[in-house]
């Protein structure tokens, strides 16, 4: 995606058509310019309706993300929030960066974006919230190890906040009726004593494509298919920093402790039988009872009560 084809996007936005001379006039380009800039915007999966005498119309007018808005009705909370078309990956960018503590980057599109365990996070334009922030702690790498668990627990507040209620899975997707909604990918640099340097990395589905289902290797949704009413991006962004502003400030003071009873109760898997694949590729079995204070799951098993600090969970019996 060009510069000229995210300018062209930003004015078939109110989903009217207009004719590809007045963009090309407006814009200041050449109508074979526009051309490419309106293959370019199909080919990133945004469909265009064209007709004859009457131009180009965006078929699904999507609300872009505005960053002066967001500031205001944040007030005093601290972010600062820079909003860029495209980049690569936001967690990759603040990383290379060294950004500042606090520093919120959001993305209109990513092209690779990261999940858990090495997975690609699939977005398409307009189709996701996708954002990351840079977070000082003077603690040290340990200390946060129930960290991921805290910040599920300020995306579901700021979910229920917007009126869509939804699950956690351990130790930190988003669930609504067993299908992804959302994920979290923290990454971490510095010393086991501290000070560490955290870069938060969040993606939430709001709309999801035929195409872009089949591209997913697992159960998926999104806000439109589940949320009457459709909050916007904005507003959910909003809510989801302003939660995290209070949560992260707390886990800095006390760590997971105050968090692991409220937590427990939105899991989706608490109380039942599960299966849990850990990393060397070990299956083990049991059923869910919590987790403790460092965010590790508790099984108890038929070897006593376990727990595990990481793997993935899955109920007894499903894939």
């Amino acid at each position: 995606m060009t510069p000229l084809a995210f300018s062209m996007l930003r004015i078939l936005s109110d989903g009217q058509f207009h004719s590809g001379e007045d963009i090309a006039k407006g814009l200041d380009v050449s109508r074979a310019s526009l051309c490419n800039a309106a293959k370019a915007i199909e080919a990133a999966g945004i469909e265009l309706d064209r007709i004859r005498g009457r131009g180009y119309r965006m078929n699904r007018p999507f609300e872009w993300m505005e960053r002066e808005a967001c500031m205001e009705k944040l007030g005093n909370k601290g972010f600062d929030i820079e909003i860029r078309d495209v980049v690569d990956s936001t967690n990759s960018e603040l990383l290379r960066t060294n950004a500042p503590h606090r520093k919120v980057l959001a993305a209109e599109l990513q092209t690779c974006g990261r999940g858990r365990m090495g997975r690609k996070w699939e977005a398409e334009l307009g189709g996701s919230l996708t954002f990351s922030i840079a977070w000082q702690f003077d603690r040290g790498a340990g200390f946060l190890s129930g960290l991921g668990l805290a910040t599920s627990l300020a995306l579901k507040r700021a979910m229920q906040a917007c009126g869509i209620e939804i699950f956690i899975k351990w130790p930190n997707d988003l669930l609504h009726q067993f299908r992804k909604l959302g994920g979290i990918l923290i990454e971490v640099k510095g010393d086991m004593l501290g000070p560490t340097f955290v870069v938060i990395g969040i993606g939430v589905n709001f709309s999801l494509s035929e195409k872009a289902r089949e591209s997913i290797d697992q159960a998926v949704t999104c806000i439109d298919a589940i949320s009457a009413c459709k909050p916007g991006r904005n507003r959910l962004f909003v809510a989801i920093l302003s939660e995290l502003h209070d949560i992260l400030e707390q886990f800095e003071r006390e760590g997971f402790s105050p968090f692991r009873e409220e937590w427990s109760e939105c899991h989706v898997y608490q109380g039942k039988p599960v299966r849990l694949r850990l990393p060397s590729g070990k299956m083990e079995e049991g059923r869910v009872i919590g987790v403790n204070e460092r965010g590790e799951i508790l099984l108890e098993t038929g070897k006593g009560q376990l727990s595990f600090a990481s793997g993935e969970v899955s109920l007894r019996g499903m894939a």
